[in-house]
């Protein structure tokens, strides 16, 4: 037993590299679980409206290729 806690914090520290990107995807998804709802909430109907405007954009279609809208930009 007394092996392996002398080894435990050795591999640990070995894997810091490693622990510092799953700890920073894990901060992420839990982050953007919390933001989600809050992004829904904040902007009804979004969906709806994003839907019209690319419905009616496939209509009009130029020589260089239909124009593809990059989601949350301004104008």
């Amino acid at each position: 037993m007394s092996d392996l806690m002398q080894l435990l914090p050795i591999f640990t520290f070995m894997l810091i590299p490693v622990w510092i990107p799953l700890a920073a995807a894990a901060f992420g998804l839990v982050s953007d679980a919390i933001k989600a709802p809050a992004k829904v909430v904040a902007r009804p109907g979004a969906a709806a409206r994003a839907a019209g405007r690319h419905a009616a954009q496939a209509a009009h279609v130029t020589p260089a290729g239909p124009r593809v809208l990059a989601a949350e930009t301004a104008r």
